[in-house]
């Protein structure tokens, strides 16, 4: 498994893409959730950690060849 800048337009592999997926589905929903509790500070911290996560998660690649850019 490759993490880098030029790994970002490669295939993700499955159990990161799923783990991003459930980072950014729960975060969303924990984060709307604070929100509406009366913490809107905490709530965005949450929401914008989520979402970097699920960025950052883009970045593996198991692509071994050549990279496209």
């Amino acid at each position: 498994m490759k993490f880098g800048f030029k790994q970002y337009f490669q295939p993700t592999p499955k159990k990161l893409r799923v783990l991003g997926d459930t980072l950014v589905a729960l975060g969303t929903a924990a984060g709307s959730w604070t929100i509406v509790d009366g913490n809107p500070q905490a709530g965005t911290i949450i929401v914008i950690v989520s979402v970097i996560g699920k960025f950052l998660s883009n970045f593996f690649s198991e692509n071994k060849g050549e990279n496209i850019i």
